[in-house]
């Protein structure tokens, strides 16, 4: 079962975007987390998500709204699903799905405080629940009896756009209550889920962070977590703001997708985590992708990458957008030790 509590040498904070730009960190204390300007925050987050949500609006980075056209992608969708069927290859393609890893990566990172030295993430990204029911017993079951220091959510943890998120919201619980972590659950949104899933999301444990920081410290040494929501649907000039915690010490970014790299790593971000991408999901042989569905970051669309001195990590996710098959690549979840360089 999970374990939610800190051990002896650490703290943890949610730190609310309230502080004027250049004022010195202000830790808040659990009963401060919500208070306030903070709430207004995220109501009027809520208000703005669910509005593009419902109208099946994306918003860009760099101005300008547009349709998303979701119909025509399920046609194309199920075009190709049909076509695979067709030449006898779905089969195969569903078989390639199932068939996940778990990938380990030593990160040596410039400036990680000698109390992280160590500290262990496991990265789960894109398990689109509902698209492939039962897939969270088989990652249960790869990662059975181990422990991690935290485990980090980077968004899509549904398949649909539209509808209900109670199948999603379960088997996204049977994933809290079935891995072990000494410091919990942190995670952000990604363009398939919508604003209704944060309140169950914190009722099963998870740190959602829309565009906020959250501190966690040992010993006086401190190691940021800085979470944004989606950027390749929902961009609002929010996320650059919470970015910009990262000049108060060793930070971490969440996003869902590797679109806001420049802005991380002009803003200081030492590790940027995300997926989204599925690492092309179906790919020519050699793992050359047909579609990166990326509008910027697109050389970052898989694996382990650097930009301008910033790390960054994009998961191959673990289940599969769309249609659940795979060819060329495979889903993973991801365990990062970081190291004092």
């Amino acid at each position: 079962m999970k374990n939610l509590r800190n051990n002896g040498a650490s703290a943890a904070h949610i730190v609310p975007n309230r502080e004027p730009h250049g004022a010195s960190p202000k830790l808040a204390s659990p009963a401060d987390e919500w208070r306030g300007d903070s709430i207004s925050a995220r109501q009027l987050w809520a208000q703005n998500r669910f509005w593009m949500e419902t109208q099946n609006l994306a918003s860009k980075r760099h101005g300008g709204r547009r349709q998303q056209h979701h119909r025509a992608l399920l046609f194309a969708m199920k075009t190709f699903e049909w076509g695979l069927k067709c030449v006898g290859q779905y089969r195969r393609g569903v078989e390639n799905a199932r068939d996940i890893t778990v990938r380990e990566l030593d990160l040596a990172l410039p400036g990680l405080p000698a109390h992280f030295d160590g500290f262990t993430i496991l990265h789960i990204s894109d398990p689109h629940l509902d698209g492939m029911p039962g897939l969270e017993f088989e990652v249960l079951r790869l990662l059975q009896h181990r422990r991690f220091d935290i485990c980090a959510l980077t968004g899509d943890y549904r398949n649909a756009i539209h509808g209900s998120i109670r199948a999603t919201m379960q088997g996204l619980e049977r994933l809290v209550h079935g891995i072990q972590t000494r410091e919990g659950f942190v995670g952000v949104l990604g363009n398939h889920d919508d604003c209704h899933m944060v309140a169950p999301m914190e009722a099963m444990g998870i740190r959602v962070l829309i565009n906020e920081a959250w501190v966690l410290e040992r010993n006086g040494q401190m190691l940021q977590f800085v979470g944004t929501d989606d950027v390749h649907y929902y961009y609002t000039d929010q996320a650059l703001l919470a970015l910009e915690r990262a000049c108060r010490g060793f930070t971490i970014a969440l996003v869902h997708s590797p679109e806001l790299c420049d802005a991380a790593a002009e803003a200081g971000v030492s590790l940027y985590l995300c997926g989204h991408t599925h690492a092309g999901q179906v790919c020519l042989p050699g793992g050359i992708p047909l579609v990166k569905h990326l509008r910027s970051g697109r050389a970052y669309y898989r694996g382990h990458w650097q930009h301008r001195g910033m790390q960054g990590i994009t998961s191959a996710g673990m289940g599969t957008s769309g249609i659940p098959v795979r060819f060329n690549t495979q889903g993973e979840v991801m365990i990062l030790t970081l190291r004092r360089k």
